[in-house]
């Protein structure tokens, strides 16, 4: 007997494409508000070149940019989510990198406020090239109705809010952990 492909609800795979792109925008947005910032995150991961920093760093955005129109457009989705989901690879596999080195106390280079390395976020960015992997499949063949337009706009919003709760959360543990470093430091010179 045939395997029979797995479908999936088109509103559900609208979903998570619509918060991929959002992720990917408001990543790209703060590496281009932020370059030089995100360029010295670039730097300390010590991954590439120094002499191609800046090339890099000027590139990630604006790949970041046209994954996330790609993945809305019907024709070029497969190929971007497949794009995605490399690219969270790459970004988790240099932070692994980074981590194996021992090297947690610099900035992921993510965007917003400064956010150190941490398993969790190796965890974050492989879930979301599994997220990725998991819509680029064929979708159940059905009408789209009113309701499906409401509830795809909520759900996307749903799903971003939760991603930003969820980095916000990673980005807390991150501090405390520093803190907590930064208390056994003060107590063993105390000593």
């Amino acid at each position: 007997m045939p395997a029979v492909p797995y479908l999936v609800d088109p509103v559900a795979v609208g979903a998570v494409i619509g918060a991929l792109a959002l992720i990917l925008f408001a990543a790209a947005w703060h590496k281009l508000s932020e370059h030089d910032v995100f360029a010295g995150a670039l730097e300390a991961y010590q991954l590439l070149p120094t002499a191609l920093v800046p090339l890099a760093a000027r590139v990630l955005p604006v790949v970041e940019v046209l994954l996330g129109i790609a993945i809305l457009v019907p024709i070029t989705r497969a190929q971007a989510l497949a794009g995605t989901a490399m690219l969270m690879l790459v970004y988790a596999a240099a932070m692994s990198l980074n981590l194996g080195r021992g090297r947690d106390q610099i900035d992921c280079g993510c965007g917003g406020e400064s956010h150190s390395l941490s398993w969790a976020l190796v965890a974050r960015n492989v879930v979301l090239a599994g997220a990725a992997l998991a819509v680029a499949g064929p979708t159940v063949d059905r009408g789209f109705e009113w309701l499906d337009g409401v509830t795809l706009i909520v759900s996307v919003l749903a799903f971003y809010v939760l991603y930003l709760m969820a980095d916000e959360l990673l980005r807390q543990a991150s501090r405390l952990r520093q803190l907590s470093q930064a208390h056994v430091h003060e107590e063993a010179e105390v000593k």
